[in-house]
């Protein structure tokens, strides 16, 4: 029997092993392995070496095509799917996806650019379907002629946002004309150092938006072809603004939510939209939008599953997100049961304010919780924090969930009123 592979671009999540076990149980796929190109293959050998799985890494930079082009030329025809992780990673899959095969599910080149890069994803909505897109304009500087420009495009407040990046780096929301000169000022004196904290590799951008009032939502899909898009049931936000404070961060994500269903069929209908816009196929997708008095928006898409949603899909649905992410770059439809069995909320601490962290109050109920699912406390004391519009990020982030909805309730509030940094 021919040996397969799934390429594996960059980064190895214990998520894609555990769905890679049940990969090989399925009819033809029990000799199929993993081949994985990294710039860090240390990191995975102690995770490798405990799998099941039959796993080669293989150490990879991706800048240069002659040396992608050898590493990956002896697996070509043994591929059967390309698999690749994290919002930070679509940049390098770009640069594989030209080398591959034709009988290789991936998405374009074209469509993955679009999906990571705010500004050309503005663009292409705009010209398919106006109706889904804030109005938008770029801007290369603070200076008064870009001011003017926006200010001729559309009405205060407005959000001032990078092209290439995600969790809320360097987003900035301005109701005057003061506000905006000094949130570019800013973005444009932080927006190298960020790229480069962040392993961008993109040449930086900057956009600035209409502001969308309204109920912040997030919907996975599964994208196959056009007449094939699979929705996951949504996620609602509760963003930092909610919180009263100045920033961007996602406090909170919950399921299930009491959207109506035809709201959550409107916001399918959006979705696709997006992704046709874009002419994504065979990718996971994960889109953001706001509900507002004039229907669902798009405040962007990527090519990519959402933070946190391997862990809230499995709890809240007893959907197995990653391993449906394998089976559409198999040609396989994901299976995505509908019903709620339980509910799950996951949570990300920031700071209220900037400074030095003195600790993180309350965070013995998180971690003593019966409802505890995951939890990543990152931030010690004495750490600088800053705000996610200054390219800080989250001090602690965790998840919890219970089929009892009393319990949940009450570990929700006693979370909420007790669980917050101290910063001096």
């Amino acid at each position: 029997m021919k040996q397969k592979y799934i390429l594996v671009v960059d980064s190895l999540p214990p998520s894609i092993l555990q769905s890679m076990v049940k990969i090989r149980a399925l009819p033809g796929f029990a000799d199929c392995g993993l081949y994985v190109l990294t710039r860090q293959p240390q990191r995975y050998e102690r995770l490798v070496a405990a799998s099941s799985v039959p796993v080669e890494l293989a150490r990879c930079s991706f800048e240069d095509p002659e040396t992608l082009r050898t590493l990956l030329k002896p697996y070509l025809e043994k591929l059967v799917g390309v698999v690749c992780r994290g919002d930070k990673r679509i940049q390098y899959l770009r640069k594989v996806v030209p080398l591959l095969p034709a009988h290789v599910r991936v998405a374009s080149v074209e469509a993955l650019t679009k999906a990571t890069n705010k500004l050309l994803m503005r663009e292409a909505f705009q010209k398919a379907y106006p109706e889904i897109t804030p109005k938008f304009v770029r801007v290369g500087s603070s200076a008064e002629a870009a001011i003017r420009e926006v200010e001729q495009a559309m009405t205060y407040p407005v959000i001032v946002k990078p092209a290439n990046l995600a969790s809320s780096l360097l987003i900035h929301e301005c109701s005057t004309k003061a506000e905006l000169v000094d949130a570019l000022q800013t973005v444009f004196t932080e927006i190298q150092r960020v790229y480069e904290q962040e392993h961008r590799i993109d040449e930086p951008q900057v956009i600035v938006e209409e502001y969308l009032e309204g109920d912040f939502y997030s919907v996975d899909a599964y994208v196959m072809h056009s007449d094939a898009v699979y929705y996951t049931p949504p996620v609602a936000y509760i963003p930092a603004k909610q919180l009263g404070v100045d920033d961007f961060f996602l406090y909170k994500r919950f399921m299930p939510t009491e959207l109506p269903s035809e709201e959550i069929t409107a916001a399918n209908e959006t979705v696709r939209k997006a992704l046709s816009a874009i002419a994504l196929t065979y990718s996971s997708a994960h889109v953001e939008l706001v509900r507002t008095r004039a229907g669902w928006k798009i405040i962007e898409l990527g090519p990519r599953l959402g933070r946190f949603r391997n862990t809230m899909y499995r709890q809240a649905y007893d959907i197995d997100h990653s391993l449906n992410d394998i089976l559409i770059h198999l040609g396989r439809e994901p299976r995505i049961p509908t019903a709620a069995v339980r509910q799950c909320a996951t949570y990300s601490i920031y700071p209220h304010s900037e400074g030095k962290l003195r600790e993180i109050h309350g965070l013995e109920i998180v971690t003593s919780s019966p409802l505890l699912v995951w939890s990543s406390i990152v931030a010690q004391h004495g750490d600088v924090c800053r705000f996610a519009k200054h390219g800080g990020h989250a001090l602690a982030e965790f998840a919890i969930a219970s089929e009892d909805v009393a319990a949940y309730m009450a570990a929700v509030k006693e979370i909420e009123s007790n669980v917050y940094a101290i910063v001096d």
